[in-house]
């Protein structure tokens, strides 16, 4: 038996594969640039509509006067002798019950801004965002630039009147300066009285028993008779 009729036939014992390729198929197959599987219908919501919008939750409506009561409905269908299903639904659709609306169990529920306002928001409020527009156009800067162009101006126009007078602003530093020293030719032009000598108060009365000229003698001098 030849290789070329090995190749040929399509008997899965007799085709032999090559080294290092694939066995060859026994059966009828679509071209290569077929694709195999069923194809998904596409997604119109990618992951740019997933980030990018936010669905927000929208509650479920709360049962009103217009739905039926099914708790009451299914009582009254027990004593009317409804036994089954049929019966059940049969009964349903000759009887309408409400739903009759609930009142407070206790005291009336607190009333909240946001009840009132709903787009009352809680908390405290941050800061402003930084203007970025504003920070790199130089905005601050040109603002300052033009109040230091105006000082200048209303400067050089009170110079430039003949009776006008140049108003210097001290510092604080300079102002305490000045005040101390008006203090210090104060007390040179006014010298205060001078104190009197500390002395206990049981020898403020006492009178001295020597005289200055004992005093100022020396113990040890002789006494000089005339």
């Amino acid at each position: 038996m030849s290789e070329g009729y090995r190749l040929k036939s399509r008997n899965a014992v007799l085709v032999k594969d090559d080294v290092g390729k694939a066995k060859p198929t026994v059966y009828d197959l679509p071209p290569e640039g077929h694709a195999y599987g069923r194809s998904d219908p596409p997604d119109m919501e990618g992951a740019r509509e997933v980030t990018m919008h936010w669905a927000s939750h929208v509650p479920r409506r709360k049962p009103g006067p217009e739905c039926q009561d099914f708790r009451k409905l299914n009582r009254l269908a027990a004593v009317s002798g409804c036994t089954n299903a049929q019966e059940l639904a049969q009964w349903r659709t000759q009887n309408d019950v409400r739903l009759i609306a609930k009142g407070p169990a206790g005291c009336l529920p607190k009333v909240i801004p946001s009840d009132v306002i709903p787009s009352f928001a809680y908390g405290r409020k941050s800061r402003p965002s930084t203007p970025i527009a504003a920070v790199v156009g130089n905005q601050y800067g040109t603002e300052q630039e033009d109040a230091l162009e105006f000082t200048y101006k209303k400067l050089a126009e009170d110079n430039s009147r003949p009776n006008g007078k140049r108003v210097v602003k001290l510092t604080i530093a300079s102002k305490q300066q000045i005040a101390n020293a008006r203090s210090a030719r104060a007390l040179i032009d006014n010298p205060p009285p001078p104190k009197d000598e500390w002395k206990m108060s049981k020898f403020k009365n006492v009178k001295g028993g020597m005289s200055l000229e004992e005093m100022g003698r020396s113990a040890s001098a002789p006494t000089l008779k005339a």
